[in-house]
């Protein structure tokens, strides 16, 4: 993941309060999984197909998509595993370690955690916009193009390999989330060099 904005308002955002043991309407927070499958890889469920990606809903919306989320059972309603916003509680655990022990209930989730999250508590998630949690992909022709917009993004999650930080410096290919990438951490390395920390990393 890359930070590119600021994401605070994260931390103030309405979810159920642990008393509600997990049965209200705002149980976590997420952005939506991208279900278009864009490498058309061949073990990812046939119903991935951008006609049912809930970020698909939003293409004629696209200055609304910036701020809003297409609502939790857009699209196949699954969220997204990287980016979460929880209010911590023992009865929401308790109740995905429940679900975890059901070997019939689980045994056909092939995303794991956000199969879960999104079975358990379909439709009683808060849907943020994509930008907390901008999938590199999302922003290629033929996937969500129609909303990206790059100086909204807060936050890139790298999602798919090659990851840029699996690249030679320099050698980062075409996607230009992966040049951001590369600028942020050559200022990140400068800035250590101008303290004394040069640790390799």
């Amino acid at each position: 993941m890359l930070i590119l904005r600021n994401i605070d308002a994260l931390m103030d955002l309405p979810l159920d309060p642990p008393s509600l043991l997990g049965t209200g309407a705002r149980v976590f927070a997420a952005t939506h999984a991208c279900v278009c499958n864009p490498l058309r890889k061949p073990h990812y469920p046939r119903d991935w197909v951008r006609a049912n990606c809930a970020y698909t809903t939003q293409h004629g919306a696209a200055a609304a998509a910036q701020v809003q989320g297409a609502p939790a059972t857009a699209g196949l309603g699954m969220p997204n595993g990287g980016l979460q916003v929880v209010n911590p509680s023992a009865a929401v655990y308790e109740r995905i370690v429940g679900r975890l022990a059901e070997a019939a209930a689980t045994e056909g989730y092939e995303f794991a955690d956000q199969s879960l999250l999104g079975d358990l508590f379909a439709g009683r998630w808060v849907a943020l916009p994509y930008v907390y949690n901008g999938l590199k992909t999302m922003r290629w022709a033929g996937v969500h193009a129609e909303i990206w917009r790059d100086e909204e993004v807060r936050n890139v999650h790298f999602i798919l390999s090659p990851k840029p930080w699996e690249e030679e410096e320099g050698g980062e290919g075409a996607d230009e989330t992966h040049k951001w990438w590369w600028r942020c951490d050559a200022e990140r390395r400068r800035g250590e060099r101008e303290r004394g920390l040069v640790d390799g990393f």
